[in-house]
C-alpha cells in the first residue's frame, strides 16, 4: 500500500464505536462486464469485513481501498484539498471549534500557496472521480444482474412452455414433467440467492461511496462558509 493510500485511510475512515460486531459476510457476487470500474475489477467474491454499517448497506474496506486508489490517481502535486483535509484532521485533538480548525488549517495552507478556489476545485475533482467510479460500478452491476438472473428467467419460461406441452401428452411423459418442475424450483432459488448477493454488494459500494462523498461535500460546504 502506498503512503498516499495510508494517509487517505487515516484522514477519511472513522470507526463507529457504537456499531455492533459484524458477522463474517457471505460470498458476494461481483459484476464483471467487459468495461468495469476499478471497484468491480478488484472486488472478489469473498468481500472483506465491513468497516461500519450505514443504512441498508455496509461501508466495505475493499470498496474503500478501490475508491481511495481512484482518488490517488488524480492527486495533484502541491497543496490541494487532500493536504487541507489532513491538516484539519490533525487539529481535531485541539480544543477549538470547527470554524477555527478550518481557519487555522487555511492559515497554514496559505503559506503553501493554497487558495479557497483551488481547495474547493480539487475537492470537487475527488468527488468527480468517485462519481465516475460509481457510474462504472452501476453499469457493471446491471450487466451482472442480466447475466446472473435474466438468463435463468428465460430458462424458467422455457421450462414452463415445455411443461404445458407435455401436459397434453401421454402418461409416459409424467416423470419428465416432474423433473422440469424441480428444475424450475432450483432456478428460482438461484435467482433469489443471486439477487440478494448483487443487492448487498451494490449496497456496500453505495454506502462506501456515500461516506466519502459526504465527507468531501461537508468540507466543501464548510470551505465555502468559512474560507472567505
Amino acid at each position: 500500500m502506498s503512503d498516499f493510500l495510508k494517509k487517505l485511510k487515516g484522514v477519511f475512515i472513522v470507526e463507529d464505536p457504537n456499531a455492533p460486531p459484524q458477522e463474517k459476510p457471505q460470498s458476494a457476487v461481483t459484476p464483471q462486464p467487459q468495461t468495469q470500474s476499478n471497484a468491480v475489477k478488484q472486488a472478489t467474491p469473498s468481500v472483506s469485513a465491513p468497516i461500519m454499517s450505514v443504512g441498508g448497506g455496509q461501508v466495505n474496506e475493499k470498496f474503500m481501498d478501490v475508491l481511495f486508489r481512484a482518488m490517488e490517481a488524480v492527486n495533484q502535486e502541491g497543496f490541494d484539498y487532500f493536504e487541507f483535509k489532513q491538516a484539519i484532521k490533525n487539529l481535531e485533538s485541539m480544543p477549538m471549534d470547527e470554524a477555527t480548525r478550518y481557519k487555522s488549517a487555511y492559515a497554514m495552507a496559505q503559506t503553501m500557496g493554497a487558495t479557497p478556489d483551488r481547495l474547493i476545485q480539487t475537492a470537487n475533482g475527488y468527488v468527480s472521480v468517485l462519481q465516475q467510479e460509481d457510474a462504472k460500478f452501476q453499469q457493471a452491476a446491471q450487466g451482472q444482474v442480466q447475466s446472473q438472473i435474466g438468463n435463468k428467467k428465460a430458462q424458467i419460461d422455457n421450462f414452463d412452455q415445455v411443461i404445458k406441452q407435455k401436459a397434453a401428452q401421454i402418461k409416459q411423459l409424467t416423470d419428465e414433467m416432474g423433473q422440469h418442475r424441480k428444475d424450475m424450483e432450483i432456478l428460482k432459488m438461484d435467482i433469489e440467492q443471486a439477487s440478494s448477493k448483487v443487492a448487498q454488494t451494490t449496497a456496500d459500494f453505495q454506502k462506501t461511496y456515500q461516506l466519502l462523498v459526504g465527507q468531501i461535500q461537508k468540507d466543501i460546504n464548510n470551505m465555502q462558509q468559512y474560507l472567505k
